[in-house]
């Protein structure tokens, strides 16, 4: 029996654990969340509009304002960590796919997670730069680019998972909800761009979980001798 996955796997633990330090700093409240959001940091990365931005962390003498500004600038922050593990976790992954398979269509997901990489770096840097300037009112040029580098983040998952889908779609049980998630996760991908608020929590949920579970299947993945599913 062989372990193809398991360095994606110990990757993906990596992902885990900082997922729950993340989890622990970014605030799980704000001041005013726009319609329909109840997790502050995919409000904010979803925000709009600059009313949105200020609703979201209050006034600027108070000190929940204060609280708010420092929680999400040191989540942020360590996001750049997280966000080389949870690519290097989907290059690895798609790499080895395209390895098992000897199909080199899969490589495109390598591909995806460096396009995923970039826009998530890029989207930070927004978000440190509304938030330096929050006194002023004055980042409207970072919310157009806010909009364009979150997609990119965001919807180069859901490319990555359609990507994988035919190599899911002929594995096991934990294979194939895999690929029921990662249609379930482009469905809602679509529902946000046109509905805000849940649509995008639920979108940002069902990436989660499809993450969670590919992280479990390179951890329990084993292969055969013989030529296995692809």
């Amino acid at each position: 029996m062989k372990r193809p996955f398991i360095l994606a796997g110990i990757i993906g633990i990596c992902v885990i654990i900082t997922s729950i330090v993340l989890l622990m700093i970014f605030p799980g409240r704000a001041h005013r969340l726009p319609p329909g959001f109840f997790t502050p940091i995919i409000a904010f990365e979803f925000i709009q509009t600059p009313q949105e931005v200020l609703d979201l962390f209050g006034p600027v003498e108070s000190e929940q304002h204060q609280e708010l500004v420092k929680a999400m600038d040191l989540g942020n922050r360590i996001d750049f960590l997280y966000l080389v593990f949870y690519n290097a976790f989907l290059f690895v992954f798609c790499w080895k796919v395209s390895m098992i398979t000897g199909r080199k269509v899969y490589l495109l997901g390598s591909l995806m997670a460096c396009v995923i990489l970039a826009g998530d770096f890029l989207e930070n840097i927004q978000l440190l730069k509304i938030t330096s300037r929050l006194d002023s009112g004055s980042f409207t040029p970072q919310l157009a680019l806010l909009r364009i580098f979150t997609w990119q983040k965001w919807g180069g998952m859901v490319v990555a998972f359609l990507i994988l889908l035919p190599y899911f779609l002929k594995g096991g049980i934990l294979s194939r909800v895999i690929a029921a998630c990662s249609v379930a996760a482009a469905v809602l991908s679509v529902l946000a761009l046109t509905y805000r608020g849940i649509a995008h929590e639920l979108f940002s949920l069902s990436v989660v979980v499809v993450f969670v579970l590919m992280i479990s299947y390179s951890i329990l993945y084993h292969q055969l001798e013989r030529p296995a599913e692809g």
